[in-house]
This record gives C-alpha cells, structure tokens and sequence, in this order.
C-alpha cells in the first residue's frame, strides 16, 4: 500500500489563462511529490481564456509526453458542458482519442440551463453521449449551476463515469463547499461508487496535494489510502485506457 497518492488527475497549465505554471513545471512538481500519474486537463476552447481546439489537438501528438520516464503522463481536457443538450466544446473524435475527459460547468462558456431539473439533465446527457471519465466539481457552489447531486451521482455510477471530491473547492472555498462535498461522499457510498481525490491544481505548487480531501475522508470514517488515487490497481483499471 502507498503511503502517499500517486497519482493527480485533474491539473492545469498556463494554457488554461488563469492558471501559473507551465507544462514543465507541473510534470518537475508532480515528479517531486513522488507522484506516478499525472492528468494533463487544461480547460476547454468554450472558456474565454481558453486554449484554442489546436491546442488539444498537438497536445494530442505529443507522444513523448506519454513516455517520460518515472511518471505516466496522460494527456486530456476539463471539457465544458455547452448546452441543456449535454454536448462538450470537443469534437467527439478528439474525445475518443484523448487519455482522459473530464466535463462539467463552467462560467462564460455559453451555457444557459436556469433551473436544477435542466443542469442535472444536461449533465445526464453530457456523460450519455460522450466519452467522459470524471465529472468536475460536481455542483460546486461556486459556479450557478446547481444539479440534483443524488439523480447525477446515482447516473454516473450506472454509465461508469468517476465523480471527484476536489481539493481547490474544498481549501480555497471551505467554508461554502465542505458541507456539500460531504452530501457528494455520502452518495459516492451509498451507490458504491469509487471515490476519487483530484487536486484541481492551477500552480504547481499545489499538484499532487489533496490535504483538504484526505480531511474529509477521514472525518467520515474513510481510509484515503482507499481511493482511487493511492493504489495502481485501481488507477490501471479507472483512469487508463486498455492497452
């Protein structure tokens, strides 16, 4: 068993526009805290500060990322979930061809679902029709678009799809997201869903670190070392495509 996390599936460069740190960066600080996974998920084109599609299109090419040594580096999106209808700001190849997708909603990406009946379906719909691997901060109280947690939970573990407990929600809005992420770890057992920690890094400084998760998981009577993030097993089997 590790006795740290190995892996951090949800990080983002300088690409992204709001965020610190270049590629290099992120991979020399995950390498550092003895990390073997590392998602590359900078934000998708509908964000205004946003990389351009081209962007994860070389992104996609950059076989050499994928084969450094001493850290598995996949190469993905945090996809924004663009209308009621669930479509992503990617095209649906891209998506397929991508390690991993994370989806969810974000500001200023021409969403415009009003009510928690048309967030939650748009969410249903979105890990529906396309391939997504983990859906971002689920209902965070941050952005204004609430979703029913248990009708989207309950869905996602039926298609398959992870739902992450995020460390940027729970230490930079604490006071605002604990209660909420506890009602999100509630529904991840009650429907026997794998739990998964992500850092949501945005600085390099902070990949790999998810204090504020292991906190909760705890206070809850959860062994972090449980999660997908500290054992190889379950990370070759939920987070990686089949070789």
């Amino acid at each position: 068993m590790n006795e740290h996390p190995i892996g951090d599936f949800h990080v983002h460069t300088i690409f992204s526009g709001h965020a610190f740190s270049t590629l290099q960066e992120v991979i020399s600080a995950a390498r550092e805290r003895g990390l073997a996974y590392l998602a590359i998920t900078d934000h998708g084109p509908a964000r205004t500060d946003g990389p351009k599609l081209d962007y994860f299109k070389n992104l996609n090419r950059q076989d050499t990322l994928r084969q450094l040594p001493g850290i598995r580096v996949l190469l993905g999106v945090e996809a924004n979930i663009t209308d009621t209808w669930g479509n992503l700001d990617m095209p649906e190849k891209l998506l397929h061809e991508l390690d991993i997708v994370i989806a969810g909603f974000h500001n200023s990406t021409g969403y415009g679902g009003s009510s928690v009946s048309e967030n939650t379906q748009a969410l249903i719909k979105a890990i529906e029709k396309n391939r997504v691997t983990v859906i971002a901060h689920i209902g965070d109280p941050r952005f204004p678009y609430p979703v029913d947690l248990e009708e989207s939970i309950a869905a996602a573990a039926e298609k398959g799809v992870l739902v992450e407990i995020n460390q940027s929600a729970l230490h930079t809005w604490k006071t605002a997201n604990v209660a909420h992420y506890e009602r999100v770890l509630e529904l991840l057992v009650k429907y026997h869903a794998p739990i998964l920690m992500n850092s949501d890094s945005h600085i390099s400084y902070s990949v790999g670190i998810m204090t504020e998760c292991e906190r909760l998981l705890v206070a809850h009577g959860i062994d972090p070392s449980s999660t997908i993030n500290y054992s190889e097993e379950q990370i070759k089997r939920y987070m990686l495509r089949p070789e």
